[in-house]
Formats: C-alpha cells, sequence, structure tokens
C-alpha cells in the first residue's frame, strides 16, 4: 500500500527553504536614511537580508469604529420594552432587572 507512495516520494522535488544571506560590505548610514521598507532597515544596520515572505505591501493599518450608525427605530425594536416581552428570554431579563431593582428596564 505505501510502496506507491514511496515511489511517489521520490519523484517529487524537495521544498527549497530561504536563507539568510549576508551583504558583502556595510552600508553607510547615508543609505540607512534612504532605505523605506522594514527588511530594507534591518538590511542595512545589521548586515543581513530577511526574505520577503508576506510580499511588497502589507496591510498594517487596519480602521474600526464604522459599525455602529445610531438609529432610535433599531434600538428600539431589538432592545426595547416590547421586544423584551415577546420571548420567554426577553421576559426573564425584564424579570431580573426588576428584582434587582434597575430604574430602566430596557430602553
Amino acid at each position: 500500500m505505501f510502496a506507491a507512495f514511496t515511489s511517489l516520494r521520490t519523484k517529487l522535488a524537495p521544498v527549497a527553504r530561504t536563507q539568510f544571506t549576508a551583504m558583502a560590505a556595510a552600508p553607510s548610514p547615508a543609505v540607512a536614511l534612504s532605505c523605506t521598507t522594514p527588511s530594507s532597515i534591518f538590511a542595512t544596520l545589521t548586515g543581513f537580508r530577511l526574505p520577503n515572505v508576506f510580499g511588497s505591501s502589507q496591510a498594517r493599518f487596519v480602521t474600526y469604529g464604522r459599525e455602529y450608525q445610531p438609529s432610535q427605530r433599531v434600538r428600539k425594536r431589538r432592545h426595547g420594552f416590547l421586544a423584551r416581552m415577546k420571548s420567554r428570554g426577553g421576559r426573564k431579563v425584564i424579570l431580573s432587572r426588576l428584582q434587582k431593582g434597575r430604574k430602566y428596564l430596557s430602553h
């Protein structure tokens, strides 16, 4: 059963691995100022070049916070008193807030 896999394994080429390569000479400080990518800055400071794993462009800055667009109608429909009274779990929420002594039972 495994004989077919061993013949297939010999036909497949081994996976090429990326190695660190040393630069020939240490660069001058003026060259370090013109570098823009973090990998090139690392290469100029340490003398080693990192393999480019993630491609040339990385999405580093992601904006958050645009999800909530307030609407009184949607808020009342989802969290209002009548919405709580429609379901069994919502009635339990109202009852527990009433027993706890909350001033506001729902929206």
